[in-house]
């Protein structure tokens, strides 16, 4: 915050346009010393923080723009323009405007209008006193630190002339003595002056005690979280360096943008094809998604999970169901299974398995299916999975898994 509030002090270039060579040379000729903001405006201009103009004046009574007071805002609160992501908030301030990204980035401080679903920023019109209650209340974190007494207001003649929604920020910069009135007005409406500016600035930034600042106890830094595992692929690349194709059953190998796998073994009867990921993690939770398209087979074809030494629980699709089952020698075409869900195969099929602890669920096409309890996790290899059938009449028959995806679940 002390930043913040020193960037604003540093900015204050709204208040001259052509500084003097000595910015300790705060002795103005339009700044008498019965001028009722002399101690403000010369303390601030001693401290290097404002300037007259270069005819040795300070033009106390000039008006400062919204649009200038935008700019105030954005180095206020130290904020970093990056013009590549910005859009087009007020109607009024269009990209080609000088103050378009100074208002787009000060908008966390700022007043605006709204009319229907049109939002209006009047750059040119001048910045009110209303307007620098609301923008020193939040710069300074106060609307987060104190309560509004709207009873504050109720000693002003002219607290109507507030705007309703601005009226929170005005009590709480009269309560905390942000701002002040005179005579019972407040003059919510009136113009801010460079004099007012510096007066307010110098009360509200320099001239406070630090009566808020108690010692405190930092907390003890967590540990960082580790970063969920997320693996995809959707095979436009043909190097398949996400997959351990050394310790894969079968020779797979991707055709048009998908996958596939054929043999030369005429006793392999399953193929599996591990992804790369840190198996020493040992994830208990994770989803596991792919696409088994099929091109005149049956589909058997889908996933793999709790592989180890050549064994896996495999889930795959076939004419009629989904199965879920365990493949305890991939030379053996038989299949443990486990369990079932009807289901009718299409040339494209969604199969996602969700694997927590020792419960699996299994989904088709973005619909639960089925689920089965105390399928134990036994090794820690994972990845795609297609039956000898499924590519036995290669190439005029096979089928396809793309889209792959491996995601822990936090």
């Amino acid at each position: 915050m002390k930043r913040a509030l020193a960037l604003f002090l540093s900015v204050m270039m709204f208040l001259t346009v052509v500084p003097f060579v000595s910015a300790a040379n705060s002795s103005f000729s339009d700044v008498p010393r019965s001028h009722w903001a002399y101690k403000e405006i010369t303390e601030m201009a001693e401290k290097g923080i404002i300037a007259g103009y270069d005819d040795r004046t300070f033009r106390p009574n000039n008006k400062v723009t919204r649009a200038e007071f935008a700019k105030i805002m954005i180095a206020a609160a130290d904020v970093d323009i990056d013009k590549r992501s910005i859009s087009q908030t007020f109607k009024d301030v269009p990209k080609s405007h000088w103050a378009f990204y100074y208002v787009e980035y000060a908008k966390p401080y700022l007043t605006g209008y709204k009319s229907g679903s049109t939002y209006t920023y009047k750059p040119n019109d001048a910045a009110v006193r209303e307007d620098i209650a609301v923008a020193l209340v939040r710069l300074l974190g106060y609307d987060k630190k104190y309560k509004a007494d709207l009873n504050q207001l109720k000693k002003f003649r002219d607290d109507d002339d507030i705007s309703p929604a601005l009226r929170n920020y005005i009590a709480i910069a009269i309560q905390t003595n942000l701002m002040q009135g005179s005579n019972n007005y407040f003059r919510p409406q009136d113009p801010i002056t460079r004099a007012e500016a510096a007066s307010l600035l110098y009360r509200a930034l320099i001239d406070r005690n630090d009566d808020d600042e108690v010692k405190v106890v930092f907390p003890t830094p967590e540990e960082p979280k580790p970063t969920p595992i997320s693996i995809t692929d959707d095979f436009s690349d043909t190097s398949m360096k996400k997959w351990d194709t050394d310790n894969a059953k079968g020779t797979w190998g991707v055709i048009n943008k998908q996958l596939t796998a054929i043999t030369t073994d005429k006793n392999l009867d399953h193929f599996f094809l591990p992804v790369k990921w840190e198996e020493s993690n040992k994830v208990t939770h994770y989803e596991l998604t792919a696409d088994v398209n099929v091109s005149g087979t049956q589909g058997l074809g889908g996933l793999f999970f709790n592989g180890k030494d050549g064994k896996a629980n495999v889930v795959f699709v076939q004419k009629d169901r989904v199965v879920l089952g365990k493949v305890n020698d991939v030379n053996n075409e038989n299949i443990d299974w486990i369990a079932s869900g009807s289901y009718k195969l299409k040339s494209s099929n969604r199969l996602k398995v969700v694997v927590n602890g020792s419960s699996v669920s299994i989904y088709m096409n973005g619909q639960f299916l089925f689920g089965q309890q105390q399928v134990n996790q036994e090794g820690t290899k994972i990845g795609l999975y297609l039956q000898r059938a499924a590519t036995k009449e290669t190439p005029s028959k096979l089928t396809y898994l793309d889209n792959f995806s491996f995601k822990e679940v936090k």
